[in-house]
C-alpha cells in the first residue's frame, strides 16, 4: 500500500505523481531569507488548482524533520485539494540537524524514524510515506549525513518503505548509493535526488547500473540548467532502455519557483518536460512508466496492506 497523510491507499490509485516536492516547508533557518517559507495558504492552493489541471493525481513532500514540516497542514491539503499527498520522515543536510543528531548513535536515530512509522508524526496519527530527503554535500557526505543514510537504509529494509536522497548539484550519487544498499537498503526502493543537475550521460548510466532509481526532479529551475537539456538527456536515457528507474519532479523549494510568483510551478514536467521529450521521440508508453508505474513500485510499502 501508499501510506499518505490521509492515510493508506493501494498503489494503483496513486496516478500520476510528482515525486520530489515541497508543499510545507520552512528553510529559512538556514537560507536566511522569506522565501523559503510557506505552508497552506491561497497562494498554494492556487497553485495545486494548476497542479490538478494538468493531470497530476499525487505528490510526494519530502521536507522532513528540521525542516518545517508540518504533516496537519498537509492533511488539510489533500482533503482540500482531493490530491494524495505522501509525507517524510528523516534528516536533510548536515546543517539542518537538530543538535542531538550530530552526537547520537545511529540506534537513536532509527528509534526516531521507526516511532514516526508506527505510531504517527508529533503526536497527529499522520504517518511518514517514506524516508527522506536524506542528504549529501556536493563533495562529501560528513559523518553525521552518513549517520542518518545508515539510519534510514536500517529502518527502510525493516519497514519497506522507499528512501529518497538530495544529490547536491546531482553530485555523490554513487557513494550515497553504496551506502543505502550496503546497510541493506533494496536498491530498487531508493530513489537518488537532483541527477538531472549533473548533466553527464556517462555519470547517469554509471548510476542507473548499480539498479537505484533516479530523480529527474528539479525540472523547472532553470537557473540551474535548461529544461532542453534535461530533456535531452531523459530522452537519451529512455532510448537506453532506463525508463524503468526514473521519476520525474519538481522540488519547489521556494515561492519564487511557483507559478503565481512568476516562477514554472510545480506542473512544470506535464507543461515543458513532456512536450520536449515528445518531439525528441519519447513515447506515452515510456512517459507513463517514468509518471505512473515508477512511483507506484517505488512508493509501494512492501508486506503492509490496508
Amino acid at each position: 500500500m501508499i501510506q499518505t497523510v490521509c492515510g493508506p491507499i493501494e498503489a494503483s490509485e496513486l496516478g500520476v505523481t510528482m515525486a520530489h516536492e515541497h508543499l510545507s516547508v520552512d528553510l529559512a533557518g538556514v537560507r536566511h531569507d522569506e522565501d523559503s517559507i510557506f505552508t497552506y495558504s491561497d497562494l498554494l492552493l492556487s497553485e495545486m488548482e494548476c497542479v490538478k489541471a494538468a493531470g497530476i493525481n499525487s505528490i510526494v513532500e519530502v521536507s522532513c524533520i528540521g525542516m518545517g514540516r508540518d504533516v496537519k497542514a498537509l492533511q488539510h491539503l489533500s482533503k482540500s485539494t482531493g490530491l494524495n499527498i505522501l509525507c517524510s520522515t528523516g534528516f536533510y543536510l548536515e546543517c539542518y540537524h537538530p543538535a542531538w543528531v550530530k552526537d547520537a548513535p545511529i540506534e537513536k536515530i532509527e528509534k526516531t524514524f521507526l516511532d514516526e512509522f508506527k505510531n504517527g508524526i508529533d503526536g497527529t496519527g499522520i504517518k511518514p510515506g517514506i524516508i527522506g530527503e536524506i542528504a549529501g554535500e556536493k563533495t562529501e557526505i560528513t559523518p553525521s549525513e552518513q549517520k542518518v543514510m545508515i539510519a534510514s537504509a536500517h529502518v527502510g529494509s525493516e519497514i519497506g518503505c522507499a528512501v529518497t536522497t538530495h544529490c547536491q548539484l546531482g553530485q555523490l550519487a554513487p557513494e550515497q548509493a553504496h551506502l543505502l544498499v550496503s546497510n541493506g537498503m533494496d536498491p530498487s526502493k531508493v530513489i537518488l535526488g537532483h541527477l538531472d543537475l549533473a548533466n553527464d550521460l556517462d555519470y547517469y548510466k554509471k548510476v542507473l547500473d548499480l539498479g537505484v532509481n533516479i530523480g529527474f526532479d528539479t525540472c523547472g529551475k532553470i537557473r540551474y540548467l535548461a529544461d532542453e537539456v534535461r530533456a535531452n538527456n531523459l530522452a537519451e536515457l529512455v532510448k537506453l532502455g532506463y525508463e524503468k528507474q526514473i521519476v520525474l519532479s519538481t522540488d519547489v523549494s521556494r515561492k519564487s519557483y511557483m507559478f503565481g510568483e512568476g516562477g514554472r510551478g510545480y506542473a512544470d514536467v506535464i507543461d515543458h518536460i513532456l512536450p520536449l521529450i515528445r518531439e525528441r521521440g519519447v513515447l506515452e508508453s515510456s512517459i507513463h512508466t517514468m509518471l505512473v508505474d515508477n512511483p507506484a513500485r517505488i512508493f509501494d510499502i512492501e508486506g503492509a496492506s490496508r
